[in-house]
């Protein structure tokens, strides 16, 4: 749990440092340009001015320690580079952080990869994405495979992003590392209160402006407080619809509110609970069409996306003075609705007088969790992590394409078929996932030395049943496959040792895991020839298997003994087996599969200098080479050829300054460059989807001043208007070849304040 409280003072840090300065100021600039992230109080006695340096707190191994004394690696990005980047949510800060890429589909529709391991493609509703990434909002997993949720970014305190495998305390869906966003906690002493409005202009677009607020109320000092924040966010669109006129069709709205409570009743029990609900909606998904003789516009107008999450959960934490007890306990509920317009595909192909309405995607997800953990807080050279946790996910997934008057014009029922009324296609997938697990962790010292061992073991249980129907799937089918189940461990080795006080060297290996599925049915009237095909090649449509890294990484980390200089460098090498991937029929069907193994090997590097007082200059970069050890005759693919949708290389460069004006006044300013490589589809340029995404490169920069506790900016994001391509989309026969691209240079204004 991130705290800084103790039970029996306000504020106090588990595990303390290696040295304790009377005075230590956490406000550390991360390796990839961030500053100040928070300042703490200790007890312990005074040393030199000159060996005090910044240091950052993570809880990356749930227990609040210095980043440079974990040996994993690990970037951080503070609040003040959240600010600077103006990130309205999570996929906003990728391009600053070495080796995590995205899959993405607009807001809301994401994905995630670490090192060049992806979650295997297919359609974003698919029930059977599986994650490789964990994502948390604070103890709340809220990772959904392809539809990853985006919550807008306000009141975090920091957000981590830990590579490598960490199935050992985050389970399965960290397969190759998780995204921590970490909030402030309530405080208990202080009444305060912030906020921060912007507007701006997208250039080929409309407009865009946010507020956000929150306030803290101690309601009894050192012992009850609540924290109140909300955000109104208006997104401006700036894609046209050709055909019509139509001008900026994806605009879009997020807004939201949270509260959080903290109390701490006794010296030895302290309770967290927060609840966050979010609504997120456009118009549209940010889509350029390629020009094809049948589509002729620029848009393929969805007809808007509407997400809506409610987010809870209760932490106790008893303090047993030798150990710490947590318990956590989160329920995540999501409704996702997802209209597709498909009027200019059926236009000429329909019989007249019959107009389509929409193909209809309905997403219900409900989540509950458990977990239980128990951390040692002794100043002994042996320390441990154990626990056990539980889960349970329901998901339902509804399809609909219902065309008024199709029965009538037809002359026949689409009951014959099986679906309602008027439903050229009725479907739907109800799933039903439980998991536990038992966990731990022990470090031990040996002088300069540490070595960690973790096992995690793992039990999961799959049920779903599927229905298709309607004329366009040909038949009635009602499916209702076995119960899948699996489980195994998860292990990992670290083995560290500190150069000196401020520098660490660390080798570690762990093994990642990922779920298998079930496939929805796929008609034989509809796809015969391609079944046929399969299932001569002695394929199976119906199941696809668990998936698994190893990876082994070695890397150093630390700093000058003030603090000048910091670095982070990593060299990983991965060995992917049973990778699962997505196959699309001709037919319009798909399904997922195993097809053999891939390698992953790279390096990552960050480093941040600050030369002088005021100014701060950092870089971070990854190198990444994934590629197939065998030929994979079904993706068309030659053993070599590249993972799709991982640049091989990305990098991101900043620098920041700020000078006192006057007495009251101080100026700063900030530019940050962000490099991605280019990158593909399909591992296969044989393959019929295959499309090339060419590099880009972002400039971003903020200019401004603070006064008197307030801070006025001017900001330009895409200084040059690059339209790079982070998304290729031509999947037939459905969608056309599309193209999602970085949003158009943004020009605008911020003013922050507090009180």
């Amino acid at each position: 749990m991130d705290k800084t409280h103790t039970l029996s003072h306000t504020y106090k840090t588990r595990n303390a440092l290696a040295f304790t300065p009377s005075r230590i100021a956490l406000l550390v600039a991360s390796v990839i340009g961030s500053t100040a992230l928070e300042a703490q109080e200790t007890n312990a006695p005074a040393v030199e001015e000159s060996t005090q340096y910044e240091r950052v707190i993570v809880t990356s191994r749930k227990r609040s320690e210095s980043m440079n004394d974990v040996p994993i690696s690990i970037n951080v990005v503070s609040e003040d580079l959240i600010n600077n980047l103006g990130a309205s949510d999570f996929t906003d800060l990728l391009g600053v952080v070495p080796s995590l890429t995205a899959y993405q589909n607009g807001p809301g529709r994401t994905r995630l990869s670490i090192r060049g391991v992806a979650n295997g493609g297919g359609n974003d509703n698919d029930t059977q994405n599986q994650e490789t990434v964990g994502i948390y909002l604070d103890e709340i997993p809220i990772s959904m495979g392809g539809m990853n949720p985006e919550l807008a970014l306000f009141d975090l305190k920091r957000v981590e992003v830990l590579r490598g495998p960490q199935g050992t305390l985050f389970g399965a869906g960290s397969m190759t590392g998780t995204v921590r966003l970490v909030s402030n906690d309530p405080n208990l002493t202080e009444f305060e209160g912030k906020y921060e409005l912007s507007a701006s202009k997208i250039e080929h677009g409309s407009q865009n402006s946010s507020v956000k607020a929150l306030v803290n109320v101690p309601i009894i000092e050192n012992e009850l407080a609540v924290r109140i924040s909300g955000y109104y966010l208006d997104n401006g669109g700036y894609i046209d619809n050709s055909l019509t006129g139509e001008k900026d069709l994806n605009t879009g709205m997020s807004k939201g509110a949270k509260i959080s409570a903290l109390y701490i009743p006794t010296n030895e029990l302290s309770i967290d609970f927060s609840y966050l609900h979010h609504d997120y909606s456009d118009n549209g998904r940010p889509v350029d069409i390629d020009s094809t003789p049948l589509f002729v516009r620029d848009y393929p107008s969805f007809d808007g996306y509407d997400d809506t999450m409610d987010i809870a959960n209760v932490t106790l934490t008893y303090d047993l003075d030798w150990a710490e007890l947590v318990s956590s306990t989160s329920y995540f509920d999501r409704s996702i609705v997802n209209p597709r317009s498909l009027d200019l595909l059926f236009e000429s192909a329909l019989p007249p007088g019959i107009t389509p309405h929409e193909l209809v995607d309905l997403t219900d997800s409900e989540v509950f969790v458990q977990e239980l953990r128990l951390a040692s807080t002794t100043d002994s050279d042996v320390q441990w992590t154990i626990g056990a946790y539980a889960d349970k996910k329901d998901v339902f997934y509804e399809n609909t394409f219902p065309v008024p008057g199709a029965d009538a014009i037809l002359g026949v029922p689409s009951s014959a078929f099986g679906a309602p009324d008027d439903h050229l296609f009725y479907g739907f997938d109800d799933l039903t996932v439980k998991t536990y697990a038992f966990f731990g962790e022990v470090y031990y010292d040996i002088g300069d030395f540490s070595i960690t061992g973790g096992l995690r073991y793992f039990n999961w249980e799959q049920e779903i049943a599927f229905y298709q129907s309607g004329l366009f799937n040909g038949e009635a089918n009602s499916d209702e496959r076995p119960k899948g189940s699996v489980d195994g461990f998860n292990p990992k080795l670290n083995v560290s040792y500190h150069l000196n006080r401020d520098n660490l060297l660390y080798a570690q290996a762990a093994k990642g895991f990922r779920y298998g599925g079930i496939n929805g049915a796929i008609p034989a009237s509809v796809c015969a020839d391609e079944l046929a095909q399969v299932e001569r090649d002695g394929g199976d449509t119906r199941f696809f298997d668990p998936d698994e890294i190893w990876n082994y990484e070695v890397g150093v980390k630390g700093s000058d003994s003030k603090g000048t200089v910091s670095y982070n460098a990593t060299y990983f090498h991965i060995d992917w087996t049973d990778m699962q991937t997505s196959r699309s029929f001709e037919c319009g069907f798909g399904f997922k599969e195993n097809v053999g193994d891939a390698t992953s090997k790279g390096v990552e590097l960050e480093v941040t200098i600050k030369p002088t007082d005021g100014l701060v200059l950092s870089a971070g970069g990854a190198y990444i080479n994934t590629s197939l050890d065998a030929d994979v005759p079904n993706l068309d693919a030659q053993k070599g050829d590249a993972a799709p949708f991982v640049p091989e290389i990305s990098f991101t460069t900043s620098a920041e300054y700020s000078m006192q004006l006057n007495q009251d006044l101080e100026g700063f300013g900030w530019v940050n460059v962000q490099y991605t490589d280019d990158r593909s589809t399909e591992f296969s340029e044989q393959n019929s989807n295959y499309r090339k995404m060419d590099a880009y490169t972002l400039a971003n920069m903020r200019v401004g001043i603070r006064f008197s506790g307030y801070e006025i900016s001017l900001f330009a994001n895409n200084m040059f208007d690059d339209d790079g391509v982070v998304r290729a989309i031509g999947r037939p026969p459905f969608d056309p070849p599309a193209s999602i691209r970085v949003t158009p240079r943004t020009i605008g204004m911020t003013f922050r304040g507090g009180f």
